[in-house]
Parts: C-alpha cells; structure tokens; sequence
C-alpha cells in the first residue's frame, strides 16, 4: 500500500482526499469515504445556520456535472451529533466551514476543533451567487479571516480557493501570512448547463457549480502556479476521477489529491480503486513511495517567453487514403491537401502548429524536423 505523507503537520496513510461535498455530509457517509480507505476526509461545509436544499440541484450532462447545493443542511449542533459516530481510526477528519466574518470563522473553527477535527479547512467562496467578492479579492480581507482561524485553534488550517484566488501571489502570500499550512485548489467553477433555445430559458434556475473531468486541464494548470508562487502544500481537486489524473497532479507538485464528484458519479468504491491503482502503478514502474515522483513534471514547463521557436514540420508516417478529411478542414494554413484521393503534405507551408498530430484518428501524422 501507499506510504504514508505528511499534509500541514498531520500524517496521513495515502495522498487521497476526500473533498468537501455531500458524499461527507454526515456521520454515516463521512464513515463509507473512511471505510473506503481516504487517508482524511473533508465534511461538507458548516456553517452557523443549516443552508435549505433546492431541488433539482444535480445536473449531469456526459463529464459535465453541475450543482446548485452550497452547505451543510445540518445545524452546527446536529453536525456535534453526527461527528460522535464516526470511528475514525487512522483517517484524520478536516472540517470544511464558512462564515460571513472573521468572528465567524473564529467561533467555527474552535466549535468543530472541539468536536474532534484534526484541521479546518476554510472555504473563502462559493460558484453561485454568494461569493463574497470583498473577501475573494482583497488580501487584506483574506488576511483577517484566515488569521483568526488561527489563532482560535491549536490544529492546522488550509484555506480552500476559487480558481482566481489560486493565480494571485499576493492574495496566496496573504493566506500565508495568516499562518495557513497548506491551500486546496480548485473550487467548482461558476457554470450553467445550457439554453433550451426552443422555451428560450435556461437548464438550470441559478447558477452552479461546475465540475467533472472537463474541468482538470484547469486544475492542473493551477497546481503548477501554485507551485510557483507559494511554498505552502497544495491539496488538488478538480476533475479527478482516476488514478492517472491523481498521478498527474502529484508530479505536478501536489502533495494530496481530493476526488470529489468522482464520488457522487462512481459511488464511495472508487476511492478504494484509486488507491488500488496508485499502488498497481508504483510497483509496477520500481517506485517504493510516491514522494520519488512529486513535482516530476515541473522541469518540463517553462514561461511561454523562455520557450525558443523549434522549425518542426508534420510528416506522414504511412500513406493515408481514408475519407474523413479532419486534416485537410481543420489547417489554417493550407498545408495539407489531396492529390488523387491521398493525403498531402506540404512542408513549405506548414508551421509546425501540430493541429493535425492531436486530430488525425489514425495517429500516422507527426511533427519533427525536416
């Protein structure tokens, strides 16, 4: 199995996470993500008050998943009852909370520290209509909310981010400053699921949240930042629904994983699958822990200024006569052609763009020198 990392101080037996989300929302699940074998979990996100539900809040459009829940339905005293069933054993319990001000923050964080949280986790924005702009915006406003959750506990602090706080050095040196251990990163993104363009209304009533795989590219492009502008661990989420996407986001420097809406469309067994071929794919690649491949891929990315312009052209690998022209309609620059019903290059003309390498279904294009 995983050997064990260490996140803000604690230790964990795995890098896999449970991210705040109704798949924790009480004792009960908060135990099935445990027996599933998360090294911790994340509750969904108390608050002082119970937030209603809305229904429909699901929507599921292929990867696609939008939802409009925001908290916990639970009042903060029914979350010190379901808390008292869970058996925790070596799975360490974050508690995700929310407040409207530093005060609340504070009085959250000493509430859930003495139902038996080993970190907070505090959530700074929401993808539909509550985001606090101030606090979202301004490090000042951040500052203040972060450090009274410090100083209120004696258990470490993470701070959850939005996408557009995660690219800000100077709102992540603030979070930093506060005395946060570590930043989960991303939060859903603002979306809506479509126009029904014969009623002309929207598939949804209010915004949601965005998630699923289509929203990784995102997440991992994240990851990397924040690698650069933050010596404090980084828990990634978004869009990670394999062991491969996990594997990604370690060697771009993570130091943990959270699956989040992988739970909701795959059940509580893909943690335990996850964490299976995690370890399936170190064995089998001679790697005995998984800190041997965090960051990996960091050396491979550089700024778009440093990268020096290459002369590589696309060539055939094998003659191509099959009618499906993906290659001819999608070059802008007029290099790829027929001539007598097979393909063509010409290399005098094409730019090196790679277009063509990424679409051709039969993978016998390639770019490389000439």
């Amino acid at each position: 199995m995983s050997k064990p990392i260490e996140l803000m101080g604690l230790h964990l037996k795995n890098p896999v996470v449970t991210a705040a989300g109704p798949w924790a929302r009480d004792g009960k699940s908060i135990q099935r993500c445990i027996d599933a074998g998360a090294a911790a979990v994340i509750t969904e996100t108390i608050t002082l008050e119970a937030k209603p539900r809305i229904s429909p809040r699901l929507f599921v459009d292929g990867y696609r998943m939008f939802n409009t829940m925001l908290y916990s339905d639970l009042h903060l005293e029914q979350w010190e009852s379901e808390l008292e069933i869970v058996k925790k054993r070596d799975c360490k319990l974050i508690c995700s909370i929310w407040g409207s001000s530093a005060t609340e923050i504070a009085y959250l964080a000493s509430k859930v520290e003495r139902m038996g949280a080993d970190a907070v986790e505090i959530s700074i924005s929401a993808p539909i209509g509550t985001r606090n702009e101030s606090l979202c915006n301004h490090s000042s406003d951040i500052y203040a909310f972060v450090h009274a959750a410090v100083e209120a506990v004696e258990i470490p602090v993470m701070v959850k981010l939005s996408y557009e706080a995660a690219v800000s050095p100077a709102f992540l040196r603030a979070i930093q400053q506060a005395g946060a251990r570590a930043v989960s990163a991303i939060d859903a993104l603002k979306g809506l699921r479509g126009v029904d363009i014969e009623t002309q209304r929207a598939e949804m009533v209010t915004y949601g949240g965005y998630t699923g795989r289509n929203i990784r590219p995102i997440s991992l492009a994240t990851t990397a930042q924040l690698c650069q502008y933050t010596p404090m661990q980084i828990c990634s989420a978004g869009g990670i629904t394999s062991f491969e996407h996990a594997l990604e986001f370690i060697m771009l420097g993570a130091t943990a994983i959270q699956l989040a809406s992988a739970i909701q469309l795959q059940g509580y067994g893909v943690i335990t699958k996850v964490l299976g071929d995690i370890d399936a794919w170190l064995t089998a690649h001679g790697y005995s822990d998984i800190s041997e491949i965090r960051g990996a891929a960091l050396p491979s990315l550089r700024a778009f200024e440093d990268i020096k312009p290459q002369v590589i052209k696309a060539t055939l690998l094998q003659p191509c006569d099959i009618d499906c022209d993906i290659c001819t309609n999608g070059c802008l620059y007029d290099a790829i052609s027929r001539e007598d019903g097979k393909i063509v290059i010409d290399a005098n003309r094409c730019e090196g763009c790679g277009l063509c390498v990424a679409c051709c279904p039969r993978k016998i294009i390639e770019l490389g020198w000439i």
